[in-house]
């Protein structure tokens, strides 16, 4: 589960707020229902109008607001971090351009529903958030048309970065690219650096070490490959907000 950190979501029936950032670490759904809104990554522009879901990811610049003549919409998003997001991302799940909401299904009351499991503090809520998000991914990746299921080559680099140690050199000439290259290629594909990664993914193993086991803080970062302790506890809490013995505390 905690390959997947929910962080916040929001409902604004009468929204008019104005977002123009690049994300960092983290990604989020957005889903309007009602009004109009403009929508751009670096210099791909949209204009909205009705019922759509919209992603905002690490990588591009990503711009939305209220359209000229519309007051307001009414808007939703949930926002979330850790590794599984690149795999979605690998799988040909993750959209990467606004799509109109499928019909057939009360998309507001399920956005909600799944709001409000995410924000509870209990593993199985947690994980009913986790399952119904990849069920909503599920449905747009199968109204998408002319889209590639997947990219091979990530594929590969995602489980050999689950290594450990992880060579990045030999996993760049297993890919048939240099070092370079595919650090590069994978910033491009994801939105985050093989780096930003291998540590997203490290933490995630920490969170559950923390919550499923009683395993000593300095056998949790000995497991971890980390070279001590206090570290490990720095490193934890710049991703998490707190260090692990409160997190565990916490759970």
């Amino acid at each position: 589960m905690d390959e997947l950190s929910f962080l916040v979501s929001t409902f604004t029936p009468e929204a008019t707020h104005r977002v123009a950032k690049h994300l960092i670490g983290y990604a989020t759904i957005q889903y309007m229902d009602r009004g109009r809104i403009f929508l751009a990554y670096d210099n791909r522009e949209y204009t909205l109008e009705g019922k759509w879901f919209w992603p905002a990811y690490p990588g591009p610049y990503t711009v939305f607001h209220r359209a000229p003549g519309c007051d307001s919409w009414s808007h939703r998003h949930l926002a979330f971090q850790g590794p599984l997001l690149v795999r979605w991302m690998a799988n040909g799940l993750w959209p990467t351009e606004p799509q109109r909401a499928p019909t057939g299904k009360d998309w507001p009351a399920y956005f909600d529903e799944m709001r409000m499991l995410a924000a509870t503090p209990t593993r199985w809520s947690r994980l009913r958030a986790l399952n119904m998000l990849e069920g909503l991914l599920l449905v747009l990746a199968e109204n998408r048309q002319d889209q590639p299921d997947r990219e091979p080559w990530l594929q590969q680099v995602l489980t050999q970065l689950n290594e450990e140690p992880a060579d990045y050199i030999q996993i760049a000439r297993s890919s048939g690219m240099g070092l370079s290259t595919l650090r590069r290629r994978f910033q491009t594909a994801t939105g985050t650096s093989i780096h930003e990664h291998r540590l997203l993914a490290r933490i995630a193993k920490a969170r559950t070490m923390l919550t499923e086991t009683d395993l000593p803080l300095k056998a949790v970062s000995d497991i971890l490959g980390y070279q001590n302790v206090h570290y490990f506890n720095r490193q934890f809490k710049r991703f998490v907000g707190v260090p692990p013995g409160r997190y565990r505390q916490s759970r």
